[in-house]
């Protein structure tokens, strides 16, 4: 499939260690995600973190990619037609026929989420076309999103409100540790760790330990 596409497979891999340095660091944006889509054209890019247990979008990016497609793209999706892979290429093929979507994570019953993007597939007709150059960035563009979206929710949780001591001790609550526990684990005394059980229900506004553990397991859902 390479033959004489050296330049696309040099930039493949410049854009897949691009992606695992925004991974490590939490850094993926737009210009990233504009960055490694270079083999595509320069706009009506889209990309789309999608829950697949109420089907809703998390975390996207456009690049002037129409509203009216995109809108008809995320009903299409609301209506359980997600797993449909074709019907959703044909709405996008309706407005440029070089236009194109590609999915990660759809059938994988293990993983909530699932990747979507939509793109123009300019390099239809070379040895290297765009649809099969994304095939090889995909796994990597959907861990970038993946991790984005939960930094944007630790960032707007109150969890990221706790001390590093106190976010210890709330991940050994949420593994079902007893203050006492916790205490030999931490080298603290119960009193210790007490206070600290209290200081976390505080910040969090929880009214017991069973909500602060759902609070923590819901922030870490994706790793």
């Amino acid at each position: 499939m390479f033959l004489g596409c050296t330049e696309e497979l040099s930039s493949i891999l410049k854009a897949i260690e691009l992606l695992k340095t925004s991974i490590k660091d939490r850094s993926f944006d737009l210009t990233i995600f504009e960055e490694v889509m270079f083999f595509a054209e320069k706009e009506a890019l889209y990309i789309a973190l999608i829950d697949k247990s109420n089907l809703s979008v998390k975390a996207d990016y456009a690049v002037a990619f129409s509203p009216d497609l995109q809108q008809q793209l995320l009903k299409s999706i609301n209506c359980n037609k997600l797993n449909n892979i074709n019907l959703l290429k044909s709405y996008t093929k309706a407005r440029n026929p070089l236009s194109d979507i590609a999915t990660y994570d759809m059938d994988n019953q293990d993983s909530r989420f699932a990747t979507m993007v939509a793109f123009n597939n300019k390099r239809s007709n070379t040895s290297a076309p765009a649809s099969y150059l994304i095939e090889l960035i995909l796994p990597y563009l959907h861990k970038a999103q993946l991790f984005r979206y939960e930094s944007m929710r630790a960032f707007n949780s109150p969890i990221h409100l706790l001390t590093g001591r106190e976010k210890e001790v709330l991940d050994w609550i949420s593994s079902g540790k007893t203050n006492g526990e916790i205490g030999m684990i931490l080298g603290i005394s119960q009193y210790t760790v007490k206070n600290h059980v209290a200081k976390i229900l505080e910040k969090l506004n929880a009214p017991n330990r069973s909500a602060a553990m759902a609070l923590n397991n819901e922030l870490n859902i994706l790793v």
